[in-house]
């Protein structure tokens, strides 16, 4: 690691934090705020995009891994993670994250590169408004787009297919502007770019895989087109590098991963990450990873290196709302620090190579061709437990184990859902993936609904379950209030049951 370098965008990076500080009272999930300085160059602009998309994967991940089912809090108390029950919260920074910390600047970026020509930073700057304007819309629904970022305080919501069809045709402009980008470029090297150093081909694979990824959330719902989808994949793998936000060690707190057991809030608004008072679920370590608790057998040669045993030697669970038993201690329940994904200095992925595969893997089987499913499963499997650390001779005796089907003949939709769930653990992208089939048991098999939810979630309907998260209160209720009233989202619980567009309800 350059860590001049590092320094030098960590200085950017707290630059455009503070800038982004000074002016939260102004419309910040649609407007072009007056404090922040209107002109910068591009070079300039990348790199505190970069950090702020690691911010916002992170928040959205700590949000949703507890809608997923990876981890429980200890308590079951709390109201948004145990209940699903956003009456109460009175700020949702996801909203204005995505408007305000990157896809403003973002904008900007694409601007900066436009005036001057430079077709690299302005595909750079397209891709990375895809990236947080999906993550966004898939966490929401229904959001600003068309009017978004215009200066306008009181924007029209936009279905998702029309946020669709323009992310879609953003992430071919940033393609093709990538590859048309010449040496009249202005320099794009490692002290701008974090994630590639200013390797095209990277981006062009990402933008590929983002693509994938979007077309796949229009699968199986909104139509079949899974050749699209596999074409873009292999594009995707023919130059893939992980895009992932380094960080390293001993680092001052906007140099730490926010997952890792430091806890550090580098900005008062960021949300703390509370592993240390969470617990994995029986989904995750019995059903997913084959765990016997009885016997204490461990089948997933991934889990002990996901977490590691509570203080009695055990890998205790707590079902989603339930809260642990009395009698015991926290200390008895696994420690989910320091692993692969939550160390201080973990890279925070904002796609992953084992993605691309399961993407493969499931579209392969829904159209028939199980042979390349199976080799895409394996390769997925794999792929994952690499990052995690597993050695080869773990992994093949895993593979060859009762734990992974053994030919395409038995291989089945639940083995890749759940294969792909478990790699992409604290990620959102897997809560993506289960409203895609509806929570379906046949999918997910043993995924049981959370019964202590709010008092507007029936008790004995299992075919309800929580499909979006609220909208940022403190902006969407003082500004833009009758688009909420038309949605019927405004201080309505039962908007957070409404199923997203792709999922074809």
């Amino acid at each position: 690691m350059n860590y001049s370098k590092f320094n030098s965008i960590k200085t950017l990076l707290l630059a455009v934090i503070v800038i982004a500080g000074s002016g939260c009272e102004k419309f910040l999930d649609v407007n072009t705020d007056l404090d922040q300085p209107s002109e910068s160059t591009p070079n300039f602009l990348l790199p505190p995009i970069l950090g702020l998309t690691a911010v916002n994967c992170y928040e959205q991940g700590e949000t949703t891994s507890y809608f997923a089912q990876h981890v429980a809090t200890l308590s079951g108390a709390s109201a948004v993670k145990d209940r699903w029950d956003y009456t109460q919260v009175t700020r949702v920074g996801l909203f204005r994250r995505h408007f305000f910390d990157v896809a403003g600047n973002a904008k900007n970026l694409i601007e900066a590169a436009q005036e001057e020509g430079a077709k690299n930073y302005e595909g750079v700057g397209h891709i990375m408004m895809v990236l947080t304007t999906q993550t966004a819309t898939d966490l929401f629904g229904q959001m600003p787009y068309n009017e978004a970022l215009q200066g306008n305080p009181s924007p029209a919501y936009n279905d998702q297919n029309v946020i669709y069809d323009g992310m879609l045709a953003e992430i071919d402009e940033a393609i093709k502007l990538l590859e048309s980008s010449d040496e009249t470029d202005r320099l794009l090297s490692a002290n701008e770019d974090i994630i590639y150093y200013g390797n095209l081909a990277s981006w062009i694979g990402f933008a590929h895989g983002i693509k994938a990824r979007l077309l796949l959330h229009l699968t199986p719902n909104i139509n079949q087109d899974y050749q699209a989808v596999l074409n873009e994949v292999d594009l995707a793998l023919a130059s893939w590098e992980d895009p992932s936000f380094p960080y390293i060690v001993g680092g001052t707190k906007w140099e730490k991963n926010l997952w890792g057991p430091t806890i550090d809030r580098p900005q008062w608004d960021y949300i703390d990450n509370i592993l240390h008072n969470s617990a994995p679920t029986p989904y995750l370590v019995e059903q997913v990873m084959g765990y016997d608790p009885v016997l204490q057998v461990i089948n997933d040669p991934r889990m002990p290196l996901m977490m590691k045993p509570g203080s009695l030697g055990e890998y205790l669970t707590i079902a989603p709302s339930e809260g642990k038993e009395s009698i015991k201690n926290d200390e008895e329940y696994p420690d989910l620090y320091d692993t692969y994904y939550t160390s201080d200095d973990s890279p925070l992925p904002f796609m992953t190579k084992e993605e691309l595969f399961f993407i493969k893997s499931e579209v392969a089987f829904k159209s028939g061709n199980s042979a390349v499913a199976y080799t895409a499963f394996v390769d997925g499997i794999t792929e994952h437990m690499i990052r995690v650390g597993v050695d080869m001779a773990d992994i093949n005796t895993y593979l060859a184990s009762a734990m992974v089907p053994s030919s395409s003949a038995n291989l089945e939709l639940s083995h890749i859902m759940s294969q792909k769930w478990l790699a992409l653990y604290l990620q959102a992208e897997a809560w993506v993936d289960m409203r895609r089939y509806q929570y379906d048991s046949k999918v997910y098999v043993g995924l049981q609904k959370p019964q202590n939810l709010a008092f507007f979630w029936a008790d004995n309907d299992d075919t309800e379950w929580i499909q979006r998260i609220a909208y940022d209160n403190q902006t969407e209720e003082i500004y833009n209030k009758p688009e909420l009233e038309r949605l019927g989202a405004f201080q309505n619980p039962e908007w957070l049951k409404v199923p997203l567009w792709w999922t074809g309800k």
